[in-house]
């Protein structure tokens, strides 16, 4: 016998195969499952505001749970491990990720599965209390949340402390960045943040009869 069939022969031994019954592997997939639920929820919380993707949000629970029994796979056996690996090298993703956020919630539903399927739940468990809570809180800490750009388009002159005290009822911080005047039109750029109630805030610029064109949009990064 060789050193090459020793060496062969030492490495499968060292890592023979783990016995996975049945009901460990469906443990593990329900308690993925419920912790997947959870992050689902919190995308939910977080991104109901501005963009839901209730795709996005099924692919988290369905990414847990393919995860996990990856895992659960290799665990059973080292040959099946290689093999998965040489298979997924091919796999090539190629949707672009626009929200950094997004990238924080595909990481956290693949490690969910991870953790869950070496079994330490222990581990799964206050991971997914603490950062969700840490997600869901994070536009209460100042300079955290993101801010909105309110446009108007409209007629000049108009009334100005009118139009204010519109943005500063349903705002709770603005900050007007830009003001352009062209012959009798005048164009609008406006910072808001913490906008209670974008749809009644809209319709009252409307309502003045000065703004004929009114847009909220998601601010992504900074305004210089």
């Amino acid at each position: 016998m060789g050193f090459k069939d020793i060496f062969k022969k030492g490495f499968l031994t060292s890592y023979a195969n783990t016995e996975i019954t049945f009901r460990y592997a469906v443990l593990a997939m329900l308690i993925c499952l419920a912790i997947s639920l959870v992050i689902c929820a919190v995308y939910y919380f977080k991104s109901r505001k501005y963009f839901f993707s209730k795709e996005f949000a099924v692919s988290l629970v369905a990414l847990s749970v393919i995860t996990v029994s990856v895992i659960l796979t290799i665990q059973a056996s080292v040959v099946v491990s290689l093999g998965m690996v040489g298979a997924l090298s091919i796999v090539r993703f190629r949707t672009a990720i626009k929200n950094p956020l997004d990238l924080v919630f595909l990481f956290w539903s693949i490690a969910t599965g991870i953790i869950c399927g070496a079994g330490l739940y222990f581990i799964a468990l206050p991971l997914t209390l603490i950062l969700g809570i840490a997600i869901l809180l994070s536009d209460e800490v100042p300079g955290v949340s993101r801010n909105r750009i309110l446009v108007l388009d409209g007629s000049y002159p108009y009334d100005e402390g009118q139009a204010m005290g519109i943005v500063r009822k349903y705002a709770k911080w603005y900050n007007v960045r830009t003001e352009s005047v062209h012959n009798d039109a005048v164009n609008l750029i406006i910072e808001v943040r913490k906008v209670k109630d974008s749809q009644a805030l809209i319709r009252e610029l409307r309502q003045t009869g000065v703004f004929h064109d009114v847009s909220l949009l998601v601010q992504e990064g900074t305004i210089d």
